[in-house]
């Protein structure tokens, strides 16, 4: 993967691409930059994280093979995007296995979150060993998009069961803004797959009702203010 970054590739691939599809693609890949940019921010500021731990796991299980492993026929700026969150993203693991206890129900599951998560993130590259080569196709959407259903399931749940969880507006907004656009991949070159276009509508409907409980929940200022 490093080589191809380096590499003679062309930087956007115009052949089998639309350039609304790679413009679309490129503003999705930009906004979940940002993300990762907030969520760091936030982390160092609060020591807290404001993206479930699992949901951690999987999306970084999915970074390390399309980051470093596999790469994307859209060209080579997308190979960059692609290494990029991995990039950004180790800073948030490491903050997960440093302050993500904070996220347990119990006293009990605290003492376990480290060997936990450790077992969800193992978990999680072992599925994608054998589902990339088998099932994924060259922009890696189909995994992309399991990991952004669970993701976004997750962002749901952990909100209703702690409402002080999910206190960034930017964050709820940019997820979904940001994987919003990269469907554009989905229903002009990947239509034909069914099961991918019917997860890109499940992710917009529970991102939708994130959005919807992160607006309508505490404020930031409000928590904070009570701490």
């Amino acid at each position: 993967m490093l080589l191809t970054l380096f590499g003679s590739d062309p930087w956007i691939n115009l052949k089998d691409y639309t350039p609304f599809v790679l413009i679309t693609f490129g503003i999705g890949c930009l906004l979940w930059a940002v993300v990762y940019i907030i969520v760091i921010r936030d982390i160092i500021k609060t020591k807290k994280i404001d993206i479930p731990n699992a949901a951690i796991c999987c999306n970084f299980a999915w970074e390390i093979y399309w980051g470093l492993f596999y790469h994307t026929n859209m060209g080579r700026l997308f190979e960059w995007a692609y290494f990029i969150w991995f990039f950004l993203d180790m800073f948030i693991v490491y903050s997960m296995f440093k302050y993500g206890a904070s996220q347990a129900i119990t006293p009990g599951t605290k003492k376990l979150h480290v060997p936990a998560m450790a077992i969800i993130l193992t978990m999680w590259l072992v599925i994608f060993y054998f589902e990339i080569p088998q099932y994924d196709d060259p922009v890696g959407a189909l995994s992309g998009w399991i990991v952004n259903v669970y993701m976004s399931v997750l962002f749901c749940y952990l909100k209703i069961r702690t409402p002080e969880f999910g206190l960034n507006r930017w964050v709820a907004v940019g997820k979904f803004l940001g994987t919003g656009f990269c469907t554009s991949v989905v229903f002009v070159n990947l239509y034909a797959n069914k099961t991918l276009v019917a997860l890109c509508f499940i992710f917009a409907a529970f991102d939708l009702i994130y959005i919807y409980l992160v607006f309508t929940g505490p404020k930031a200022s409000d928590v904070h203010a009570s701490n």
